[in-house]
């Protein structure tokens, strides 16, 4: 039975991934952090997929801990660089599709207009500089077939998002202080997914299909103060009393990483050569708060 393997196995990518419907016939494994060295998950990445043998692979490992990369230089490089490294290598001498996912934070927001596959990248972070790393490694090892999906603030109701922390505080009655001079485009977990499925079915299926660097985000564009907004009268529908809502300015949260103001990732490549189009996070709201406030 052909198997496709995701790197990854408890976090909000990976268990959406799992809750896909795959094609018949097809068998999907996770690897996770138990299966690799903490400190070198590079290392024995060429054995396990040799041993795995996979038609595909998707990776959704990564160190996604913005603020703590900022002390953690070298753990979020071995996730962030090392990893996808090891992976694209692999991936080429054995001949095996690659979807590896990457960032917006690897702008810096100063463009002020959607960002285009081909504009240069200016990380502001640690995070931001070793996921540009990554990219940049595959794009060397260049494995035959691989695609990069760059997208943007990704949420779910799995794990700690910025809808369960958010949601969380509300439901405890404590006032809350979002920002509202970041600005992107909320992308829902399940979305991506499918959009990391829909690229890998191609890579498998044909030969000529487009590959490299492709934007990919939810459809709505707002800042983080307005999302909470929109995340909070979702919940005021279903009973939460509503906290106070104060809306306040990066600066103000002394926060260790910096983060772009403004990035907008222009979707235009991945909509015209493999025809994926972002879902609005309106739609995925309802469902999100409803899941989160159940538990």
């Amino acid at each position: 039975m052909p198997r496709i393997l995701a790197l990854g196995e408890s976090g909000q990518l990976a268990r959406s991934l799992a809750g896909l419907r795959w094609p018949a016939g097809f068998d999907l494994a996770f690897i996770g952090r138990r299966h690799l060295p903490v400190d070198s998950p590079g290392a024995g990445i060429h054995a396990a997929l040799e041993a795995a043998n996979p038609a595909l692979v998707l990776n959704t490992a990564a160190y996604t801990a913005v603020d703590r990369a900022e002390s953690e230089p070298q753990a979020a490089a071995a996730l962030n660089v090392e990893l996808p490294r090891a992976l694209a290598e692999a991936c080429g001498a054995l001949d095996i599709p690659l979807v590896h996912v990457s960032t917006d934070y690897v702008f810096d927001g100063e463009k002020r207009s959607p960002y285009l596959e081909t504009d240069a990248p200016n990380p502001l972070s640690v995070y931001g500089a070793t996921k540009l790393a990554g990219d940049r490694a595959i794009e060397q090892a260049a494995p035959r077939r691989w695609a990069i999906l760059r997208t943007s603030w990704v949420v779910s109701e799995i794990g700690e998002t910025f809808p369960v922390k958010l949601l969380r505080r509300a439901k405890a009655g404590e006032p809350l202080r979002v920002v509202d001079d970041q600005w992107g485009c909320p992308t829902a977990a399940s979305d991506l997914a499918r959009a990391m499925q829909t690229v890998g079915s191609r890579l498998l299926d044909d030969d000529a299909a487009a590959t490299g660097l492709f934007n990919f985000r939810g459809a709505s564009e707002m800042s983080w103060h307005g999302f909470a907004d929109r995340l909070l009268s979702a919940a005021e529908t279903i009973g939460l009393a509503r906290p106070s809502l104060q809306a306040i300015k990066s600066a103000e949260l002394n926060a260790p990483a910096r983060r772009p103001a403004y990035v907008v990732l222009s979707c235009a490549r991945i909509q015209q050569t493999l025809g994926i189009v972002g879902s609005k996070i309106e739609d995925e709201i309802d469902r999100m708060v409803r899941r989160i406030l159940a538990t």
